[in-house]
């Protein structure tokens, strides 16, 4: 069986993406020169054997942490699309800083991918640059519609609808929103997902429940609510990194999930079956992603051009978990 990036991270001690940058060679990364040897030794102990010859496509996660558990599981879709393509996968972290753009403007110019898969907080200048380059290219995007741009656009309304509809479905009226910024779009369609639900159970908006963290730190957000004593019975959280520091929070002061509170996040990541318990969580369904990002990739190799389009993904998946149950009773 041949050895696997992950298997190679595991071995080393370190993260997938750092795996992937010092494997792919990938240009002006920050790994240190110490953990890429360790990594390339590794490599050779457990028999890994590269790709080199097939064609790149290259995965930039933009103006967030490398190590982004949310954005970890959106390579693992592109990585699994290229291998079925034979197209070997490229990973590059660029921060939204002159600097971190100076490094993708030089990577672009050299062409080393044949193409460019983009996530993040994806913003007008980075957009702009991959548009002049010319190279084809898909975002997984959160903002305001480019006619321009491949776009693969994600129901985050109906994510969170769906969620808050589990809950209030099971019977729970008091139902808190933990969030991030509410300036950033996905936030925002969440938090109209979430009004859409409880208007629907004929719920009345109580806007003490919605809490927000620029850090988006569910820990912070768990012990605030019961520092301010804002009763509520279920948490709806905007993405499982939330979730997971809620959930923390919560077992480390005596408070059981799910028998005395529940919590339900949108989206996935490794965190997901990483919990004690396992989160429960709603998300947009990977193979819809998966199968846009083959498409790309089928047009790449056989050197067709199309006109941009925008891709709706709204199909939502179920992780049953273990952090919802029945609320209270009181």
């Amino acid at each position: 069986m041949a050895v696997t990036k992950k298997e190679i991270a595991e071995y080393v001690g370190v993260s997938r993406s750092a795996v992937s940058l010092v494997l792919n060679n990938t240009p002006s990364s920050t790994i240190s020169e110490e953990t890429r040897k360790r990594i390339l030794k590794a490599a050779e102990e457990l028999g890994y054997r590269t790709t080199a010859a097939s064609p790149k496509i290259c995965f930039v996660l933009y103006g967030r942490s490398p190590d982004d558990p949310r954005y970890m599981h959106d390579l693992k879709v592109v990585e699994s699309a290229a291998s079925k393509r034979q197209f070997s996968t490229l990973f590059m972290n660029v921060q939204a800083t002159p600097d971190g753009h100076q490094r993708l403007q030089q990577f672009l110019d050299k062409r080393e991918a044949e193409g460019l898969i983009l996530a993040g907080d994806l913003d007008e200048t980075v957009i702009r640059m991959v548009q002049t380059a010319g190279s084809p290219s898909l975002m997984f995007y959160r903002g305001p519609v480019d006619d321009h741009a491949n776009l693969l656009i994600l129901d985050h309304q109906k994510g969170a609808y769906e969620a808050v509809k589990h809950l209030t479905r099971i019977g729970h009226r008091r139902i808190a929103f933990f969030s991030g910024r509410l300036d950033i779009s996905v936030h925002m369609e969440n938090l109209q997902g979430y009004y859409q639900a409880l208007e629907e159970a004929g719920i009345p908006i109580d806007k003490s429940l919605i809490q927000v963290s620029l850090e988006e730190d569910g820990y912070e957000l768990a012990g605030r609510t019961r520092l301010l004593e804002i009763e509520h019975t279920a948490v709806f959280c905007v993405n499982t990194i939330i979730q997971f520091g809620a959930l923390q929070w919560l077992k480390e002061n005596g408070i059981s999930v799910p028998s005395q509170m529940s919590l339900v996040g949108y989206g996935y990541s490794e965190l997901v079956k990483l919990s004690k318990p396992n989160l429960t969580t709603f998300y947009i369904d990977p193979r819809e992603k998966e199968k846009v990002v083959e498409e790309l990739l089928d047009m790449i190799r056989k050197r067709k051009t199309a006109a941009p389009r925008q891709s709706y993904l709204s199909e939502i998946a179920f992780y049953e978990g273990g952090t919802v149950a029945l609320p209270p009773q009181a």
